[in-house]
């Protein structure tokens, strides 16, 4: 299995998947802070176009707040490249079959796909630390005296949301032919749940309350709040990782 992992280390760096992820991951976290310390600038620029249309652009107050804002709102984007970037992570094994080799010398179904979650959940949890610890850091040295609270708990929230979306892409990865297959699958259970969202009794119990970070950093919510919903993602990346290797046992490569 040592042997797996490190093979599915080397592939994501040969194939220039990981460089990409990290390059996209360090610009959005740069971008995070710099878009907030330049709103006012470019609101001043636009002043005059604004005031013929109509309207009036009044004093904009820029602090660390604006610039986690924008690290929750660009978070979803990099959810999102991580899992296109990532939706071959089995299929593109089927279709070039070098599965059926590794099978053959008697490495286990079960060690190859844990293997394939292990090595994305781990990608994924690096690279988005990488992404807090840059916003954190930039942030820090243009507003050193301003503190916002929760900044851990919203991350940590995020992140196994994250975990949430990636583990039924890898179920979706054991019973399907290709990665269109995989995106529609995860695509529809995150619609599905979209959808029960809009109920509000059940907001508290689904995972995409761990999306909420902004609103704990703001005092709006607690950390309280997000202990139903973080049990139940967490029970799913469970289920989802056990059922892809039992789906995966009886896949036909």
């Amino acid at each position: 299995m040592k042997a797996f992992l490190r093979k599915e280390w080397m592939e994501m760096t040969r194939t220039g998947r990981l460089l990409i992820l990290t390059v996209i991951f360090i610009l959005f976290a740069i971008m995070n802070p710099a878009i907030a310390k330049l709103t006012p600038a470019l609101l001043n620029m636009m002043k005059d176009s604004i005031a013929q249309s109509g309207m009036s652009v009044g004093e904009v107050t820029v602090n660390a707040m604006s610039s986690w804002t924008q690290y929750y709102k660009n978070a979803p984007i990099v959810l999102i490249v991580t899992v296109l970037m990532s939706g071959s992570v089995l299929v593109g094994e089927y279709q070039s079959g070098t599965l059926i080799q590794v099978v053959t010398k008697g490495l286990s179904r079960r060690k190859i796909f844990l293997s394939k979650a292990i090595t994305l959940l781990g990608s994924w949890t690096v690279l988005f630390l990488l992404y807090f610890g840059i916003t954190y850091a930039y942030t820090a040295s243009l507003w050193s005296e301003d503190r916002v609270e929760h900044l851990l708990c919203g991350t940590a929230a995020y992140w196994l949301f994250g975990a949430f979306v990636l583990a039924f892409m890898l179920l979706f990865s054991a019973i399907a032919n290709n990665s269109g297959q995989v995106l529609l699958g995860t695509g529809i259970v995150m619609v599905v749940i979209l959808f029960l969202n809009y109920t509000p009794k059940l907001q508290k119990y689904l995972p995409f309350r761990l999306m909420d970070g902004l609103q704990l950093c703001a005092g709006t919510l607690e950390a309280g709040d997000f202990t139903a919903a973080a049990v139940i993602a967490s029970i799913c990346v469970v289920l989802c990782i056990t059922g892809g290797m039992l789906l995966f046992d009886r896949k036909m490569l």
